[in-house]
């Protein structure tokens, strides 16, 4: 009998971080006081440690219910790795899925960051994984009458040389400008590709995806009233060798939109439901992102083989032998053979790179 032929559970996996939100998981989960804190951040899927402060070794790293027992999920796909991911997986990406998922909730503006592309990630920090990004926009709200927004990219008014000074000092006061300020609503997908600046704004909620890093470089000094020593600004790198990771390359907004923004791909429809893909692997190899809306009983196509996480980003439904409500989190193995939705639910799947 196969143990991996149905979805398996992920438990909750709340993660430290510097700025403050949470509270929109909060309110997808039900919990009727949301409350922003530092634990903003739920990671799925990972077998990555988080890069916190004063929290323990294994922080970050997710958990799942199996046969009633509780595993580390890096555990679980070392042990099961070709069940789990499949050989071909495995072999190009070693025990890990190849992407790293979150659900997020921000309720101020995060630093300005950017991340290492492969070929800067390899060079720089001799990982095998950069770290472009995908936010797949599930809520928002005002917080402290400011609508909810994005910087993604710089605009027409780069100024390389005020950029890097003020990046050296550590406080912008013209580099905010020099980036496209976008509002965001519900079902907004936005692709984050590595090198480009971005700082996501306050009362943003969303399903995040990334190749499985936490490199950062993030300039500004003072975080959420704590000031970052030059080493975390930096990555451990020289200033100099950590701003040229930045792509000072100014584009339209309409080219950003362009770089950014992928169509929506109707896949699947019946009487009860659509699944639509809303980033391709095919246009952006290094994960794909579908959303299934369902009312009544859909059963998922598995006929190509992958490995896939499923987020419950609103209603409740009984996914294979399992019931998951909104905000649960869970994963189809490589070797299951089918899987049956019968419920009222919106799901976003995720699917790693090809192998």
């Amino acid at each position: 009998m196969n143990k991996f032929n149905n979805p398996v559970k992920f438990v909750a996996n709340r993660v430290k971080r510097l700025y403050t939100g949470g509270s929109g998981i909060d309110r997808l989960r039900g919990n009727p006081q949301p409350t922003d804190s530092n634990y903003p951040e739920d990671w799925i899927a990972s077998c990555v440690k988080a890069n916190s402060r004063d929290v323990p070794a294994e922080h970050g790293f997710s958990s799942c219910e199996l046969n009633g027992k509780l595993y580390s999920f890096p555990t679980l796909v070392k042990e099961f790795g070709t069940e789990i991911l499949g050989t071909a997986h495995l072999a190009a990406y070693g025990a890990n899925p190849g992407f790293l998922s979150k659900l997020l909730d921000s309720a101020m503006r995060l630093p300005l960051q950017v991340h290492p592309d492969r070929k800067m990630a390899k060079a720089l920090f001799n990982s095998s994984f950069g770290k472009t990004e995908a936010w797949i926009v599930f809520a928002t709200r005002e917080v402290n009458g400011e609508k909810p927004y994005i910087l993604l990219g710089f605009n027409e008014n780069l100024d390389e040389a005020v950029f890097r000074q003020e990046s050296l000092i550590g406080e912008y006061t013209h580099g905010l400008y020099m980036l496209h300020k976008f509002e965001v609503k519900p079902g907004d997908v936005y692709v984050v590709h590595g090198r480009m600046p971005h700082a996501i704004g306050p009362g943003v909620t969303m399903v995040e995806v990334m190749e499985p890093t936490d490199i950062t470089i993030n300039p500004e000094r003072i975080c959420c009233d704590y000031e970052l020593p030059l080493e975390r600004r930096f990555a451990r790198l020289s200033p100099d060798a950590a701003l040229d990771v930045f792509d000072y390359t100014p584009r339209s907004k309409a080219a950003t939109v362009g770089l950014c923004c992928p169509e929506v791909k109707v896949l699947a429809r019946s009487e009860y439901g659509i699944l639509s893909q809303r980033i391709s692997r095919d246009r952006f190899s290094f994960f794909e992102a579908q959303e299934l809306m369902v009312d009544g009983v859909w059963t998922l196509d598995l006929s190509k083989k992958s490995f896939r996480v499923g987020i419950m980003v609103s209603g409740s439904a009984k996914v294979g032998t399992i019931t998951l409500n909104s905000g649960d989190s869970f994963f189809i193995p490589y070797t299951a053979t089918e899987c049956r939705i019968e419920g009222q639910c919106k799901i976003v799947f995720l699917l790693p790179p090809k192998s």
